[in-house]
């Protein structure tokens, strides 16, 4: 009995061995860790992007200024994300411009969400 729970325990802590070391491969070529892919991405803290698509269903969920924006909000949108710099960064790092910014809100956590196209 007592051998094969050795066994058992030597088994299992090969085949994990070898999954860390699969897993340390792949984030060498990919860039991306199991967490990322398990739980996504994790970008510059507190920020949400959201991109505005015409035909996209949840496009009745955005606000009217994001719809359909005019010069003033797109000018205020724009203005809030240059004078915030965590926000500029957190925009470059997902390599959204900032002239494509249609509008920021303050979530409830006090993070960041962006309307962008």
């Amino acid at each position: 009995m007592m051998k094969k729970l050795v066994l058992a325990a030597a088994l299992a802590a090969a085949t994990v061995g070898g999954v860390s070391a699969q897993a340390a491969t792949y984030v060498e070529a990919g860039g991306w860790t199991p967490r990322d892919i398990l739980f996504g991405k994790q970008y510059n803290g507190n920020v949400t992007a959201i991109r505005v698509d015409r035909g996209s269903f949840e496009r009745h969920t955005y606000p009217q200024q994001a719809i359909y924006p005019t010069g003033n909000s797109l000018a205020l949108a724009q203005a809030v994300v240059a004078e915030d710099p965590s926000l500029s960064a957190a925009l470059e790092v997902r390599g959204i411009a900032p002239h494509n910014v249609l509008w920021v809100q303050t979530a409830f956590n006090g993070g960041k969400i962006v309307y962008y196209r």
